[in-house]
């Protein structure tokens, strides 16, 4: 009776221990990491530096997914409203994204979400078809991307051969702040929000005489859209 009860408490042992290296072992997205690999890489091979990002494009996608740390994804759309290309500044424009805006998805419905509405982001090749490659943004509140969903759409995304090109990125001073009315369902007023000057040439503030003034001689925008609409950014390969 002894040696059974010896047996099962370090056969309980092992698979405790098993379980926190199998923990130990998961690697999770780092943003700053990764571009640091990714400069350097580039440095060290020559490679020629890939094409400009228009000015419109450098933060916001058609579709954008942003994840939290909780196992949520908040999906919201844009759409190009203006284009120029010789504007090049540090900062992103006004999108004017609201709460109701973001759509809140499990992570683990993540994928299905994306099969069921891949005539939305046209992800997923659709077989006898010409494929473009649509590029779209993931943001993540924090340097460190500990979502499943993450690990789950580069899966997807290899299983399906899919020739999307994904850009990540920490989330915008807008996004952070509509995510925290959306989660806490106060009623949301941007006006009487103190917006940073982080817009644009990174020395004008939304709703400033100064913003509306630079934003119409830009004439570089992006906005976000009510709904979720039939329509996205390709790339042909």
């Amino acid at each position: 009776m002894k040696f059974n009860f010896y047996f099962f408490l370090i056969f309980i042992l092992f698979t405790f221990t098993n379980c926190k290296k199998e923990i130990a072992k998961e690697e999770y997205y780092i943003i700053s990491k990764k571009d640091s690999i990714s400069k350097a890489e580039k440095i060290a091979s020559q490679i020629p530096p890939p094409p400009r990002i228009p000015q419109e494009s450098k933060w916001y996608s058609d579709v954008v997914f942003i994840m939290d740390s909780k196992n949520k994804v908040y999906i919201y759309q844009t759409e190009k409203i203006v284009h120029n290309d010789s504007v090049d500044l540090n900062y992103p424009n006004y999108l004017g994204l609201r709460p109701e805006n973001l759509l809140t998805i499990e992570s683990d419905n993540l994928n299905s979400f994306i099969k069921n509405n891949n005539d939305i982001f046209q992800i997923i090749p659709i077989p006898n078809k010409k494929n473009s490659s649509v590029f779209f943004y993931i943001a993540s509140e924090t340097d460190t991307i500990k979502n499943k969903a993450l690990n789950n759409l580069w899966k997807l995304l290899g299983k399906t051969k899919s020739p999307a090109i994904i850009f990540v990125r920490r989330t915008t001073e807008e996004e952070d702040i509509v995510l925290k009315y959306k989660r806490n369902g106060d009623e949301y007023n941007p006006e009487s929000i103190d917006w940073s000057n982080k817009f644009y040439n990174g020395k004008v503030s939304p709703f400033t005489k100064e913003y509306e003034n630079f934003e119409i001689k830009t004439h570089c925008l992006r906005k976000a859209k009510e709904t979720f609409k039939k329509h996205v950014d390709a790339i042909d390969m």
